[in-house]
């Protein structure tokens, strides 16, 4: 068990309900401290209007919930697709963080082709987030890289590379995307220690089921400790659970959920004992 105060643990928006009243019932049903948004009933942040933003601010104030940063799809495209699309939703998203008081924006760094040398892209993929990272600093906002698999920035070393050379932006840990690209997740922590901003909590099985925190394969508890003890305090969690599809996916599965509603209170639950959390 890790334990200690100060922790700050929040939903990641992509696991929950899309309507934002159902999004902060489930985040104060299991009592964090608020979310890391990525959609609600108006769409995906990035696209959302000035107005709907308005709305989703004043239902955040009135619950006291905080926004922990806005997880985009920004940077999920293949490095060949169409940059200035991309570019148009971060400037979109600036806005919308203005109106949210969200300083961090969670992107990914380009789909590289299969079966092609990714160093052969490393700077195209700098130039284009170099780009964005501009964008976000004039809107004193901070750009957060996700090691997402299949990525250019899909393994510790490149996602290296790309905060080495853009000292900006920052980190998000997110231990499963790791497991996938088939890197040590505790080699990869070393590696990217000193630029991390938050952990993403998830974790996955040897045949690739994403369980609750400490039941697979992803070093959770190791890694939590780790972040703890360099001062790390923000936790998103977001395992996305498998929900039974009919009532033929019996509960002999143990890491299957009724609903989305359980399966969140049991990802919320498994990493509430792994640091120490009642309720």
């Amino acid at each position: 068990m890790v334990k200690m105060s100060g922790v700050k643990l929040f939903s990641h928006g992509g696991e929950l309900r899309a309507e934002l009243s159902d999004q902060i019932e489930a985040v104060k049903r299991n009592g964090l401290n608020g979310i890391e948004l990525g959609g609600t009933e108006f769409g995906p942040i990035s696209d959302i209007s000035f107005v709907a933003a308005c709305l989703i601010r004043k239902k955040l104030n009135d619950s006291g919930l905080e926004v922990l940063s806005l997880s985009t799809t920004i940077g999920r495209i293949g490095i060949r697709d169409d940059f200035e699309a991309q570019i148009e939703k971060l400037k979109n998203t600036l806005e919308v963080c203005k109106v949210l008081g969200a300083d961090k924006v969670r992107v990914s760094s380009f789909f590289i082709p299969g079966f092609e040398n990714p160093d052969d892209y490393q700077q195209l993929v700098i130039d284009r987030l170099g780009r964005m990272n501009e964008l976000a600093g004039a809107h004193s906002v901070t750009l957060c890289l996700e090691n997402k698999s299949g990525c250019y920035g899909g393994t510790a070393e490149r996602c290296h590379e790309i905060l080495s050379a853009l000292p900006e932006m920052v980190g998000v840990f997110n231990p499963v995307e790791f497991v996938k690209a088939g890197e040590n997740v505790l080699n990869a922590w070393d590696k990217l220690r000193s630029r991390i901003a938050y952990v993403h909590v998830s974790d996955i099985t040897d045949d690739g089921k994403p369980v609750p925190a400490g039941s697979g394969r992803a070093q959770i508890r190791d890694l939590t400790r780790k972040f703890i003890e360099k001062g790390g305090r923000n936790f998103s969690i977001g395992p996305r659970l498998t929900v039974r599809r009919s009532n033929k996916q019996t509960e002999q599965d143990r890491f299957s959920y009724k609903n989305s509603d359980a399966a969140f209170d049991a990802a919320c639950g498994g990493f509430k004992a792994i640091i120490g959390m009642r309720g």
